[in-house]
């Protein structure tokens, strides 16, 4: 025999609760989520390692052009040990603020491998300038005439350590500072001056000061620059465009952002737009929300004692706001009793003072400081309204050989024909479905 399941009801959906903000604060962010303040301490020194790690690469260079640190002692005793630190501590231990480093180093190789596309077109189709790439991978493995494995581990060090590295810092330094509260253009200016200003500046810093820094990398002439520049205007442009795409993520970031300059901000909402979390006007009267200190409405939107009351609903009559008789008792009577007033036959049952409307509550006498009542808004039902009823979970009839389809609409011999089929019907047969077998012939003389 078929078994069904029971259907189980839907499960409501959970709601995060909320933590009331004192006057002058920021809003609060829901409970248990990435958004709520972590301990500071481990997780920011965490992206300070993070950070350094990113600024290793491109100083590595600058201090192997200067004669400080040859670039194969700063890469095994630095760069390698610092990454393989990170990324087991990022697999067995992560952070919130992991997230938004991966998307920061995905979308700086992102852009780095656009910014090459110019560039290698400019080197190898055009031949305006060298690569010197491969010249800086001999200095890592330290074999100079190795050009093509300097060409490898060059460009890996090119688009993990360098194109990675400043789209981290730039990730990091964008979500301490907000910009993903900014318009794209905005987001994507900054990122363009991110990777003008430090990046390429300090390029052909350290090619102009080296002593071989032209010998080194490149020359440093109008060509050259102007091609450096544009490659790092299009690095600036994709990774700003990352970071606007991917700032979604900026949710997992787990502190408050600095505050932005005014010329930066963005434009603040009109005086008579509603702000999240407000109090729509139908919600009824809201006089007693500015003494109640658990109501999730922010303070900055609570009614004031001398603020006049929100207007009514035009299709819904106010309650009557005068007190009641000190005679009437504190709690209603039931409906039906002599005190609520018997209804009428064939008529509506009269509404005593004494009978609770929706949205109403009963002052008690004996009691000097009433509680406040609670806004109508707050309650699971609206002024004037029943509170639905909970949803009824369907549950498929189970058919059986013994239960005959539509047996209370069948006629007496219908009935009893089917009677009979059944008690002749062998178990495990079906008991219907096809024609009724035909009577045996009778035997012997008529």
């Amino acid at each position: 025999m078929l078994r069904l399941r029971p259907v189980l009801s839907p499960r409501a959906p959970r709601v995060l609760p909320l933590r009331v903000p004192a006057d002058g604060d920021a809003p609060s962010r829901p409970a248990g989520s990435f958004l709520s303040p972590v301990a500071g301490g481990p997780g920011r020194l965490r992206v300070a390692l993070h950070v350094l790690l990113a600024a290793l690469p491109l100083l590595a260079i600058s201090a192997h052009v200067f004669r400080l640190v040859p670039m194969q002692l700063s890469a095994a005793l630095l760069v390698i040990p610092l990454a393989t630190t990170l990324a087991v501590l990022t697999v067995f231990d992560p952070h919130p603020g992991d997230r938004v480093i991966a998307h920061g180093l995905a979308w700086g190789v992102v852009a780095c491998a656009t910014y090459d596309v110019f560039r290698l077109d400019t080197v190898y189709m055009l031949g305006l300038w060298g690569d010197f790439i491969p010249t800086m991978g001999t200095w890592i493995i330290g074999r100079p005439d190795d050009l093509a494995g300097g060409a490898v581990v060059g460009y890996l060090w090119r688009y993990i350590g360098d194109g990675g590295g400043i789209g981290l810092t730039f990730f990091v330094v964008a979500s301490v500072f907000g910009l993903q509260r900014l318009s794209r253009a905005q987001v994507v200016l900054s990122a363009v001056g991110f990777a003008v200003a430090p990046v390429w500046a300090g390029l052909i810093g350290t090619v102009a000061l080296a002593p071989r820094g032209e010998e080194l990398m490149f020359p440093l002439t109008p060509v050259t620059v102007t091609l450096s520049l544009v490659g790092h205007l299009i690095f600036g442009l994709v990774l700003g465009l990352g970071f606007w795409h991917s700032r979604g993520a900026q949710a997992h970031w787990p502190w408050a952002p600095l505050d932005l300059p005014a010329r930066m901000r963005p434009a603040a909402a009109p005086p008579d737009a509603a702000p999240v979390g407000s109090v729509p006007r139908s919600a009824g009267p809201t006089a007693s929300l500015s003494s109640a200190p658990n109501s999730p409405v922010p303070a900055a939107v609570r009614p004031t004692p001398n603020s006049p009351a929100p207007a009514w609903p035009a299709a819904v009559p106010p309650a009557p706001t005068s007190p009641a008789p000190e005679s009437l008792p504190a709690v209603a009577p039931a409906p039906g009793s002599p005190a609520a007033g018997s209804p009428a036959p064939g008529g509506p049952a009269p509404v005593s003072p004494a009978t609770p409307l929706p949205g109403r509550v009963l002052p008690d006498p004996a009691r000097s400081d009433p509680a406040p009542a609670r806004p109508s808004w707050a309650r699971p039902e609206t002024y004037g309204s029943e509170p639905p009823a909970p949803a009824r979970a369907f549950v498929p009839r189970q058919r059986t050989s013994s239960t005959p389809p539509a047996a209370q609409t069948l006629d007496p011999d219908t009935w009893e024909q089917w009677r009979r089929r059944l008690e002749t019907t062998q178990p495990g047969r079906r008991a219907h479905g096809g024609r009724p077998a035909a009577e045996p012939a009778p035997h012997g003389p008529a």
